[in-house]
């Protein structure tokens, strides 16, 4: 085998198919590795309740990273999470909910919404997860923690509110793109990089000996921490030209051809 010891890939729209789906000739070549002596892991903007499927067709026993590294979990059950307190970003959910954004906010095994709209629809049918109910008028979903919350919509109607709310809420939250219309908000100093240190110091493997998978800007901060960084051909130019490699082939296709040449 390669000097490449672990692999660590995204999901959404890179390991699966643009529905969604994990094809078999993916799950063959990962398969392939792991048989080598290789470890293979995830590293998505998803929680558990909705990583689960794909974590188990894989049969991944070693820590999978979550909410772009705010969870680390492994064999179903919660290693670490570093959320932040609700009530930190309550107002700027309440405004985001008022100009016709979706409010997906993430609690442990529960994803609350402030309306069932289409869009909300479609994600509960993508993930395969039926979203908890809120009143934006109610105190409750104010208090505990929160392991991150998604804007669904414009994008750059969420970009215009976050601008707003940073010079509140930028030393303790961050706000990140991960897809085309979801801007999420995580806890300051976390992402998918710092995670990817604590999954590949358990495992005792160097990060010179690690590959990272994406194709989203929430993806950046895991390319430049391993030794080799792959974005997938549908991947942004930022992305791209961040990464030490650029796929020909989108999606699980990209993966396929990344450990092909890297995983050896």
């Amino acid at each position: 085998m390669s000097s490449i010891r672990l692999i660590v890939s995204d999901l959404d729209g890179t390991l699966l198919s643009p529905d969604h789906k994990l094809a078999p000739e993916v799950a063959s070549s990962i398969h392939a590795f792991v048989r080598k002596g290789g470890y293979f892991t995830i590293a998505t903007g998803r929680p558990l309740l909705t990583a689960r499927r794909v974590i188990e067709q894989l049969g991944i026993e070693i820590p999978v990273i979550l909410c772009n590294g705010a969870v680390l979990a492994a064999r179903g059950r919660i290693l670490e999470q570093n959320g932040y307190e609700a009530g930190l970003t309550a107002e700027l959910l309440v405004a985001a909910h008022e100009v016709g954004l979706n409010v997906l906010q993430f609690r442990d095994e529960r994803i609350g919404v402030f309306g069932r709209t289409p869009e909300i629809v479609t994600f509960e049918h993508k993930e395969q997860v039926a979203c908890t109910l809120l009143s934006a008028a109610d105190e409750g979903w104010r208090q505990g923690e929160l392991d991150k919350v998604i804007l669904l919509g414009d994008i750059r109607l969420s970009t215009q509110l976050w601008k707003r709310w940073e010079p509140l809420l930028g030393d303790r939250i961050a706000a990140l793109q991960s897809e085309s219309d979801y801007l999420e908000l995580i806890p300051a100093r976390i992402d998918k990089g710092t995670a990817l240190r604590k999954v590949a110091y358990v495992l005792g493997v160097e990060l010179v000996d690690v590959m990272a998978i994406g194709n989203q800007l929430n993806d950046l901060a895991m390319l430049k921490t391993a030794g080799v960084g792959v974005a997938v051909a549908n991947s942004p130019d930022e992305l791209k030209a961040a990464a030490d490699y650029v796929t020909r082939s989108p999606y699980g296709e990209g993966v396929v051809e990344a450990i092909g040449r890297f995983g050896q």
